[in-house]
């Protein structure tokens, strides 16, 4: 399976990664490995699962909290654990730009 330079820059814009040429044509390679895999998968003749399957049978089953905990019974206690708070809020390093 061919993939592009073009297709590469695409989806490393999408991405919002910058890719030097190098590592263009590196992720070049690496995304026909992939796909030439996933065409392989898609190949594979599975069983069929018959309907009524016990898969289909499982529920998803809630049960009522009993006896909850006070709000914030444990908010100091975890706090005072973080490396640095401000107020009642961990304070952490900012990662995204506006």
């Amino acid at each position: 399976m061919d993939v592009s330079k073009d297709d590469v820059k695409k989806l490393a814009e999408l991405s919002r990664l910058h890719l030097s040429d190098v590592e263009v044509e590196k992720m070049q390679g690496e995304f026909a490995s992939i796909l030439s895999y996933i065409d392989t998968i898609q190949k594979v003749d599975l069983p069929e699962v018959p309907e009524g399957s016990v898969y289909f049978d499982e529920e998803n089953v809630m049960r009522e909290d009993g006896e909850p905990h006070e709000p914030g019974i444990y908010t100091k206690k975890l706090l005072d654990q973080a490396p640095r708070t401000e107020g009642d809020f961990l304070k952490v390093k900012k990662i995204l730009d506006n």
